[in-house]
């Protein structure tokens, strides 16, 4: 590119901080108006929140890493 930012050394590769930018703005965001959930600070409430279902954790992982490495592995071909 012939841009200001490409003009000092800054390679944007496959357009990664722009998407990083727009979903990180819009999460923090969306976080500040909806809030914490609803009882999440009340010490009654603290077995409800407890971090569970680890095979989901572990499912959720995998499909990350499958759309990480597929988005990845694309985007070298038009670098």
């Amino acid at each position: 590119g012939e841009g200001w930012l490409s003009k000092m050394g800054y390679s944007d590769f496959a357009g990664s901080g722009i998407v990083h930018l727009t979903g990180g703005s819009g999460a923090l965001a969306a976080a500040a108006v909806l809030g914490p959930r609803y009882g999440r600070w009340k010490e009654a409430n603290r077995a409800a929140f407890a971090p569970h279902d680890l095979a989901l954790v572990v499912q959720g992982t995998v499909i990350l890493w499958f759309g990480w490495y597929g988005f990845n592995c694309g985007s070298t071909l038009g670098f």
